[in-house]
């Protein structure tokens, strides 16, 4: 009777390297570039506004907050609607989207804070990149949720139509 290795090295039919995993690298160097073209404009230091502490602009402050919101709000249920129909209804896409957007999930939100203001703010004036900043951030901690959360919706709506059909 012939020993049978359970462990040990498991070598693919597949060549180490692909034209897709080219593509991928040229990407990212790409990303890369573009980053660092962005840091190089963006300005050395950013002022904020000047903030009142008086009562009197906690009302203004509050409906900007709001307004903030609002408007991450409905990016983020736009995108999660086109995104997570696109990953439930196409296969292919599927098998793209959602670990792209699993990987996505993992990074924290408060490290994109330095990029997306900073590059922002080598593009948009100073004021404009802060309030951006502000909304993308947002979106960021509703998407994902919202996105798998109506995936799933999704799937197991078709699963049980199939089951009863």
């Amino acid at each position: 009777m012939a020993r049978r290795r359970v462990f040990g090295p498991v070598w693919s039919r597949r060549p180490p390297f692909t034209a897709g995993d080219g593509l991928i690298l040229l990407g990212l160097a790409a990303l890369l570039y573009v980053g660092v073209r962005l840091a190089f404009a963006a300005p050395r230091s950013i002022s904020g506004p000047a903030i009142s502490t008086s009562p009197g602009a906690l009302p203004w402050y509050a409906l900007l907050s709001i307004g903030r919101m609002t408007v991450a709000y409905f990016l983020s249920l736009t995108f999660s609607l086109a995104y997570g129909y696109a990953a439930a209804r196409h296969r292919a896409a599927q098998r793209v989207l959602l670990p792209l957007l699993d990987v996505l999930q993992s990074v924290p939100i408060l490290s994109f804070l330095p990029v997306v203001l900073l590059g922002l703010s080598a593009v948009v004036p100073v004021s404009l990149a802060s309030e951006a900043a502000a909304i993308i951030l947002i979106f960021t901690s509703q998407a994902w949720n919202m996105t798998f959360s109506f995936y799933q919706s999704m799937t197991t709506m078709v699963t049980i139509i199939a089951t009863i059909a």
